[in-house]
């Protein structure tokens, strides 16, 4: 929607309909499409389109394969449950959250892979959840017309975006029609929302190569997590020898008695 109608529509909006349509959504399992779409449109749809950079040196994310080291890159551009669509692939900007979102469990052996950054250009990454209440921007949004009501109508809609991002089961096809009403008719290059103090970047899958580059695939297996993922720690079994090129089989070196590697979350925020 466009920025100036957005303004007018959440400051119009009435809380008390604005709530109860949003706690229709959050119990919508019997709810028709067309009602649902509706819903949708009335709440979600009343946002406007918001991006940020992605600034990230880094991104990581973990991929089973068996135990076996992988292949290819080609294998790698695959998620078993794609959350935005099967032509966006997910991130994180730290090497922990891949493991605990993933559940992978205490002895099982997966693929760490770490991508860095190709290009000084960063993509612009659409925020999927909204801007949380003590940001900025409200200040610039208030110079521009948005009034205390029409905040809290937009913090309303905003809180029930996250609450479905923060979900372990989420509803991957809700998330998508969140995603179609913010792009409308054009598909964006990134995506991004955070939750926990993690960071999540999903990008389109034919772009990823023009912005970061696959450096690093280690094969590990998971020893142990404490905290709920606070700290990680894992043992290196391979390596992958220089980067991963698209078209190229990934060729690794055993790793050897080097120990334990440890992730702490802290190091990342």
């Amino acid at each position: 929607m466009r920025y100036e109608e957005a303004i007018e529509k959440l400051n119009k909006a009435n809380p008390e309909e604005l709530s109860g349509m949003l706690e229709k959504l959050k119990n919508r399992e019997n709810l028709p499409e067309e009602e649902l779409d509706s819903l949708l449109s009335g709440t979600v749809g009343m946002l406007f389109s918001a991006s940020k950079e992605c600034k990230a040196p880094e991104l990581y994310r973990v991929v089973r394969n068996g135990g076996k080291p992988l292949e290819n890159h080609e294998k790698t551009l695959f998620e078993e449950s794609p959350l935005f669509g099967e032509e966006y692939i997910r991130f994180c900007a730290d090497p922990i959250i891949p493991f605990v979102e993933g559940k992978i469990a205490e002895g099982e052996t997966v693929s760490l892979m770490t991508y860095r950054k190709a290009v000084e250009e960063n993509p612009l990454a659409l925020l999927i959840e909204g801007f949380p209440e003590d940001s900025n921007v409200f200040d610039i949004l208030e110079k521009d017309g948005l009034e205390k009501s029409g905040k809290e109508n937009y913090l309303l809609v905003a809180k029930f975006i996250r609450s479905e991002l923060e979900k372990d089961e989420k509803d991957g096809a809700l998330i998508r029609k969140i995603k179609a009403l913010f792009e409308m008719d054009e598909k964006c290059t990134a995506l991004c929302y955070s939750h926990d103090g993690a960071d999540y970047v999903a990008m389109r899958n034919d772009v990823i190569d023009i912005y970061y580059i696959c450096t690093s695939v280690i094969v590990c297996r998971l020893d142990w997590m404490e905290n709920k993922g606070e700290i990680v720690e894992v043992t290196p079994l391979s390596h992958s020898i220089g980067a991963v090129v698209p078209g190229k089989k990934i060729e690794y070196d055993e790793f050897g008695e080097v120990g334990t590697f440890t992730f702490e979350m802290d190091d990342y925020r």
